[in-house]
C-alpha cells in the first residue's frame, strides 16, 4: 500500500556528539507514538558510523523503520539521499535530535491536503519548558520563523518541515549553505512561485545541551549568515555581505536587534515572562558576538573548519 507520507530522519551533528545515541532513541520513540491512522514510511539516513546494535535497538522501537546508509556525511546530502529513497508523494524531514508532538504527522497531512497550493509545511521548534536558558535560547534561536497562527511564511525550519516530494527533488538541499542551507533552498522555492505554510501545531522539542554547545552553534550560524549571501547575491542584505570586514559588525548588530525584536513579539509562545526580557536582550547581544568568528571566516573565504555540525 502506498504510504501517506515518508518520514526522513537525519542528523546534523552525528552519533559522536554528547547524548547522540540518546537523541536518536528519543526521536524514534516519538515517531512511534504518532497518532496517524494511515500507513507511513519511516526512513533513518546515516553513514557507516551507525553501529549494527544501535540500528537494531531503533528498529525494535519502531518496527518497519528502514535504515539507509549514505556514503556522504553532510546534513544536506543525508536529506537529499532520504528524499530519493522515499516512495510517498509527501516527505517530512525531522532531525534526529528532535522529538515530535504526537499529533505532528497528522497535522502535516491535514495541512498538505487542505492547502494544495502549498509546497512546504513547517512548524515550531522549542527546547522544552524546563529552565530559563532552555526557554530563552529557543526564543532567540528558533522564533524568527514563528507565527502566532497558521499562515504563509518565508522561512523553512530545516529540522522540522515537510515537502511535496516532486518539489523537493527539484529544489534539493544545497550542500554549500552549511547551517543556513534552508535559506538558499527556501529562496529558490519562492522565486519559482511556491508557497510555504507555517503551522504551530507541527511542534517538535529540540534537544539542547546548554551553554557549553552554544559557542559552536553560533560560530556555524555566523559563517552561514555571510556565506549564503556570497553564494546568492539576490538574498536580503547580500550587498552588505560584499562589504568585506565592515559587514561583520553590521550583521552582528542587525542580528542582535532582530533577536530582541523576536523576544518581544514571540515570548508568550516560548513561555518567557515579561520580566525575563532584559536578560533575554543581554543574551541576544552576547550570542550575536559569538557569531563573529564564523563571519570572519566567511569574509576571508576560508572554510568553517572542524565543527560538530555537518
Amino acid at each position: 500500500m502506498q504510504p501517506a507520507a515518508s518520514v526522513v530522519v537525519t542528523s546534523d551533528y552525528g552519533l559522536h556528539a554528547p547524548n547522540g545515541i540518546e537523541n536518536f532513541r528519543d526521536c524514534i520513540e516519538a515517531l512511534a507514538r504518532q497518532d496517524v491512522k494511515e500507513p507511513v514510511e519511516f526512513i533513518l539516513v546515516e553513514n557507516s558510523d551507525l553501529a549494527p546494535d544501535v540500528a537494531a535497538r531503533l528498529t525494535e522501537i519502531l518496527p518497519g523503520l528502514r535504515i539507509l546508509t549514505a556514503p556522504r556525511q553532510s546534513a544536506a546530502e543525508l536529506k537529499n539521499a532520504g528524499a530519493h529513497a522515499a516512495i510517498a508523494d509527501l516527505i517530512v524531514f525531522i532531525d534526529a535530535d528532535c522529538a515530535a508532538h504526537p499529533g505532528w504527522l497528522t497535522h502535516f497531512l491535514e495541512d498538505m491536503r487542505g492547502h494544495p497550493e502549498v509546497a512546504v509545511a513547517t512548524g515550531r521548534t522549542h527546547y522544552g519548558a524546563a529552565g530559563f536558558l532552555n526557554r530563552v535560547m529557543a526564543l532567540l534561536s528558533r522564533s524568527y520563523l514563528d507565527q502566532d497562527s497558521p499562515g504563509y511564511t518565508r522561512h523553512v525550519a530545516v529540522n522540522n518541515a515537510g515537502f511535496r516530494r516532486a518539489v523537493f527533488l527539484s529544489y534539493p538541499c544545497p550542500d554549500e549553505g552549511g547551517a543556513h542551507m534552508s535559506l538558499l533552498q527556501a529562496e529558490a522555492l519562492f522565486r519559482a512561485g511556491h508557497r510555504v505554510l507555517f503551522d504551530p501545531r507541527l511542534s517538535v522539542r529540540h534537544a539542547y545541551d546548554g551553554w557549553s554547545n552554544e559557542r559552536e552553534i553560533r560560530r556555524s550560524l555566523g559563517y552561514g549568515v555571510i556565506k549564503t549571501r556570497l553564494i546568492d547575491g539576490r538574498l536580503p542584505y547580500a550587498r552588505v555581505a560584499r562589504m568585506g570586514y565592515i559587514s561583520v559588525p553590521l550583521f552582528a548588530a542587525l542580528r542582535a536587534l532582530h533577536g530582541c525584536w523576536n523576544c518581544i513579539r514571540r515570548r508568550r509562545a516560548y513561555d518567557v515572562a515579561w520580566y525575563e526580557l532584559p536578560a533575554a536582550f543581554v543574551l541576544a547581544a552576547v550570542t550575536s558576538m559569538m557569531e563573529v568568528p564564523g563571519m570572519l571566516l566567511a569574509v576571508r573565504g576560508q572554510p568553517l573548519g572542524k565543527s560538530a555540525f555537518r
